[in-house]
């Protein structure tokens, strides 16, 4: 048996975590992953509203005089979207159900009646869990609100996200996808919510959006070249600051995740003035660690401290999303270019990055791309 809150019922926002009571004893109850759902919301949907059903598999059976060992219940089976984590009640990892050839077991059922058991079936396991959703992509979108994120979603691919000049326009994570069209290879976007300072604390939900971006293989930092201020009377932070800060909550939620691949795109190069400031950002994240010492400052105000380990930036990109197809398709081929070196470092054939790009100089080149060979693959 499975049973759900029934304030999921209420609730038609995006879902990413649901917690549920499942029950042996009328069988096993097992979680696997399937690309057919599509979402968790769609697994409450489609089991307990339509149906109005509890997922209730047979009871064991008692031993009789026609049959000496009663037969076990018989198991069911839950279908979840690919990504899920499975916890117990007290936050311990079950199971990373991150392909759809995993199962897990979540409450055994009860045996069916015997010798050792006085020939009675017996009850299984009950006991709640959660399941929690993290957003399996190949290239995650990390910024501030309105730093143009969405607009560079739809920009790069066919989805159509909700665009305003407001922040947190994005409430939930939005999926695109990249297709290049000479040999059919997709690549998966996802736009996740503009992260504000103290996200790492969980502030504005910070760990709900944090979480997705452990499963991509690339982050995709996207800054306004014209910085960023929250609300009217709030700090402004340049687009150095932003991209300090960023990495900074990057650090202190996971630090694992400023090891990962990371592309710079800097949005917004239609406005008066982008041109000057790109060549001065430009010019810091070249030399990002030092830069940080000699020009971040943030105000008294900020009780803040620089972050220890610092992104190592493969590319930087100047684009502007709304207005310049041409540099979108740049940044597109740049994109590429980074997935298939991501997929060749474990190439033992290759051993340097030299080498990768040499290697991939025959199937992707763009005379407009600007690439940056001192930066190298870990």
């Amino acid at each position: 048996m499975v049973q759900f809150s029934r304030a999921l019922q209420a609730r038609k926002q995006w879902v990413d975590s649901l917690r549920i009571f499942v029950k042996g004893g009328h069988g096993s109850v097992y979680i696997s992953p399937s690309s057919k759902v599509e979402s968790l919301a769609s697994v409450y949907t489609t089991n307990f509203i339509e149906k109005k059903q509890r997922l209730l598999a047979a009871q064991g059976d008692h031993a009789s005089r026609s049959l000496v060992l009663g037969q076990p219940g018989k198991d069911i089976h839950l279908e979840v979207p690919t990504g899920i984590q499975v916890l117990d009640e007290g936050g311990r990892l079950l199971k990373d159900l991150d392909s759809e050839e995993l199962t897990v077991r979540v409450a055994a059922g009860g045996n069916g009646g015997g010798p050792t058991n006085g020939w009675m079936g017996q009850p299984g396991v009950s006991r709640h869990i959660r399941l929690d959703l993290k957003i399996i992509a190949d290239v995650g979108f990390v910024g501030f609100p309105n730093a143009g994120k969405s607009t560079l979603l739809r920009a790069l691919s066919r989805a159509k996200p909700r665009i305003a000049s407001y922040p947190f326009t994005t409430i939930k994570p939005n999926l695109g996808e990249i297709f290049y069209s000479k040999d059919g290879r997709k690549v998966l976007l996802a736009d996740l919510p503009g992260l504000i300072e103290g996200a790492s604390y969980n502030v504005g939900m910070g760990h709900r959006f944090l979480k997705h971006v452990e499963r991509t293989r690339l982050l995709l930092f996207v800054v306004d070249i014209n910085g960023f201020e929250l609300r009217k009377g709030s700090t402004h932070r340049s687009p150095f600051q932003t991209i300090v800060l960023l990495n900074k909550e990057l650090e202190l939620y996971n630090a694992d995740l400023i090891r990962k691949p990371c592309v710079l795109v800097v949005n917004k190069m239609d406005t008066p003035g982008s041109e000057e400031a790109y060549q001065e950002l430009e010019e810091r994240i070249g030399d990002f660690e030092r830069s940080v010492e000699k020009h971040l400052h943030l105000g008294e105000e900020d009780e803040w401290s620089p972050p220890s380990k610092f992104m190592q930036f493969r590319r930087m990109v100047p684009i502007s999303a709304k207005h310049s197809p041409k540099s979108v398709k740049v940044l597109k081929d740049s994109l590429r270019e980074e997935m298939d070196l991501i997929d060749d470092a474990c190439n033992p054939g290759l051993k340097s990055e030299r080498d990768i790009r040499a290697a991939l100089q025959n199937k992707w080149t763009h005379p407009e791309l600007i690439i940056h060979t001192d930066m190298t693959v870990k």
